[in-house]
């Protein structure tokens, strides 16, 4: 029997498909995640939005839930299939990014291998904001629909003016990411101005949603460059190197190829690529824009060169093997890689260093019903999950603007930090029953020499109250996931 050496090639792809698939299954539990779902659960059970926040006693502004669609989606998963569900999810969104990614490249020209190729570096670049299960996973297949659209036009096609005015309806509500697709939308318009009307009606359809133009009020005075202390904000070269890495991959490659091949984007291209590579480097959560971009405006030069490789590495002539022996290897990378994301999506691990204390949560439920906790920032949504139902209301958590001043913000930054002389005494300026803090924040001490108990200690965290108790204390750190 005999075969083509290309199936070998086909095999290894077939390899590659499979690493990729193994990688996306892996998510990790962002902070805010319970936060999402019990703000999800209560929309479906009220089957309304509410301006007052019933879960924080600090809260003094209405509450503009930005999110609340995603949240309803998370929720409506969550409930009745678990991490499970929400795994599947996430794969569905990652799934509907690649299938587009996938369909333009083919009608870009691709071969096969080029297609699987380019396919999966996007989906690998973009992962760094598609790994959580968090809202904005939304908006990275939401930007990618707006590409796809965009590209249609450039097409010669008709111009997509329902398509649009929906996509943006439903950004709108999904997550604010819907800001930076409409600067992309108006940047490629203005290069082209009869398509000015269908920035218009983008722009139109971002007022149907629970607030109308108090939504764009909202992020008007919420959005901004500047919040070092949240690791999604941090310029780009203040992260891991090598998420740096990852994020340089696929820009790099694009330079390489337009020189490569000559074929120089638009100056419609150039100027988006520009804009989101400054954002980028200024924000780093702006990333898979600014990847999916780079694709979308660099994909002809990418996709071409990939084609001449493939051709000119074509071995020529037949090898004589068995001809089930690339079927069968195939197979078992396919087998395999299944296995794996199959036990990765069954359950949901909780890792970082933000990651709260599990066992403090039994004490916290019986000790301090009906109580006003002073709560670390990431803990804040972990606890409104899990002491909502005692009729415990926390005093902080990763809402931050959209229940929170700007002044309680600062001042809970500043009490957490020991940054005054006096921040021993925020927690009775704000009225609060106990405190529930990271063991090792320098806060704790002074707290402990102004009257406040520690009635719960582990090596992570600590309880403290103005009234004294049986202090509990344990050790070792238990091993938890979601929920």
């Amino acid at each position: 029997m005999t075969i083509r050496p290309r199936s070998l090639r086909e095999v290894a792809l077939t390899g590659v498909a499979a690493l990729v698939t193994i990688l996306v299954s892996s998510t990790i539990s962002d902070a805010d995640l319970w936060g999402h779902l019990r703000f999800g659960a209560d929309i479906l059970r009220t089957w309304h939005l509410t301006a007052h926040d019933p879960y924080s006693f600090t809260s003094d502004i209405a509450w503009i839930n930005h999110e609340w669609l995603s949240e309803v989606v998370l929720a409506a998963v969550y409930f009745p299939f678990g991490a499970i569900g929400l795994n599947l999810l996430k794969l569905g969104v990652i799934g509907g990014v690649a299938a587009l990614m996938w369909r333009f490249a083919k009608r870009t020209g691709a071969n096969w291998f080029s297609a699987v190729v380019f396919t999966a570096l996007v989906v690998v670049s973009t992962y760094t904001r598609t790994q959580s299960l968090r809202p904005q996973l939304f908006s990275v297949l939401l930007f990618a629909g707006l590409v796809t659209l965009m590209d249609g036009v450039e097409r010669g096609g008709r111009t997509p003016y329902l398509e649009v005015a929906g996509l943006f309806c439903l950004w709108a509500n999904f997550h604010g990411g819907w800001i930076v697709g409409l600067g992309v939308l108006g940047l490629w318009s203005v290069f082209h101005p009869r398509r000015l009307p269908l920035l218009a009606v983008a722009a139109a359809a971002t007022l149907i949603n629970p607030y109308g133009v108090g939504l764009w009020k909202f992020l008007y005075s919420t959005v901004g460059l500047a919040r070092p202390e949240i690791s999604d904000w941090k310029p780009l070269f203040a992260l891991p190197g090598a998420i740096i890495a990852l994020e340089l991959a696929l820009p790099v490659l694009a330079l390489l190829s337009v020189i490569k091949t000559r074929r120089v984007p638009e100056p419609a291209h150039l100027a988006m690529m520009a804009i989101l590579a400054f954002s980028t480097y200024r924000v780093g959560r702006t990333d898979a824009f600014l990847q999916l971009t780079v694709a979308w405006s660099c994909a002809p030069a990418i996709l071409d060169w990939s084609n001449r490789f493939e051709s000119r590495s074509r071995p020529t002539g037949r090898l004589r093997s068995p001809r089930l022996l690339n079927g069968y290897v195939a197979a078992g990378i396919l087998t395999a890689a299944a296995l794996v994301s199959a036990f990765r999506i069954s359950r949901l691990p909780i890792e970082g260093d933000w990651k709260p204390d599990p066992a403090a949560i039994p004490f916290l439920q019986q000790r301090v019903s009906h109580s006003r906790v002073l709560t670390w920032f990431d803990w804040g949504e972990y606890a409104i999950w899990h002491l909502s139902g005692s009729d415990v209301r926390v005093s902080m958590d990763g809402r931050r603007e959209t229940v929170y001043s700007p002044r309680v913000i600062k001042d809970h930054f500043a009490f957490y930090g020991n940054a005054t002389a006096d921040a021993w005494r925020y927690p009775d300026t704000i009225g609060a029953d106990d405190i529930w803090l990271p063991r090792r924040l320098p806060i704790v001490t002074v707290l402990e020499s102004h009257g406040w108990h520690a009635v719960y200690t582990t090596d992570q965290s600590v309880v403290l109250s103005r009234s004294e108790g049986t202090p509990f204390a344990q050790t070792s750190r238990a091993s938890f996931a979601f929920p």
